[in-house]
């Protein structure tokens, strides 16, 4: 085999590769484009949740789906969005509630995602704009009345989908909270 003849075998086995791993970088849950939304955990966990929704609590039913996953997890946000709640309260723990900036699927602009008993509070902060697939949390076990309280439950994400504000037209809310049940979105973000 001549010297050009090999040149252009490495330069296609090059391509070749870089064409794989740009598929493999798109299958690992990164989103391709601004409508595309990503599992909130790593991919590795996308089996560790049921459909929990309305299920009995102490507090009242679940409005909600738990995913389990070991603390300190990475949580990414599902979809990109603005920052609209952040913080701590007695049943989420540390919290982060980021508004949807566009619609995909179920998904509609301006529904909210709950993302609850994080590990510590999310470095970011009311207003911040976030992008799908971006780290905005770990997952824990935090809630109770004492701030920074762990409770008795194992480490898992809780989350909460909220109907955003709506001017015409039929609610979504399942919920007199506005809740709906977010099992569908992560089923769709599951792949």
């Amino acid at each position: 085999m001549d010297y050009r003849a090999k040149r252009t075998l490495r330069s296609g086995a090059l391509l070749a590769l870089l064409v794989l791993a740009a598929l493999l970088g798109a299958c690992a849950g990164e989103p391709e484009g601004p409508g595309d939304v990503v599992f909130p955990l790593p991919q590795r966990y996308t089996g560790s949740y049921t459909n929990d929704w309305g299920e009995p609590r102490p507090q009242g039913s679940h409005e909600g789906t738990d995913v389990f996953a070991p603390e300190g997890t990475p949580v990414y946000a599902i979809t990109g969005g603005t920052v609209v709640a952040e913080g701590w309260n007695t049943l989420g723990g540390y919290t982060i509630t980021i508004a949807a900036a566009y619609d995909t699927g179920p998904l509609r602009e301006g529904d909210r995602l709950y993302y609850a008993h994080l590990r510590t509070s999310s470095p970011l902060e009311i207003g911040e704009e976030v992008r799908a697939g971006q780290k905005i949390g770990e997952v824990g076990r935090t809630a109770g009345e004492e701030v920074g309280s762990v409770a008795d439950f194992p480490p898992h994400l809780h989350l909460g989908w909220y109907e955003g504000f709506r001017l015409f037209g039929e609610s979504r809310a399942q919920a007199e909270s506005g809740a709906m049940n977010p099992y569908p979105l992560l089923r769709r973000s599951a792949g």
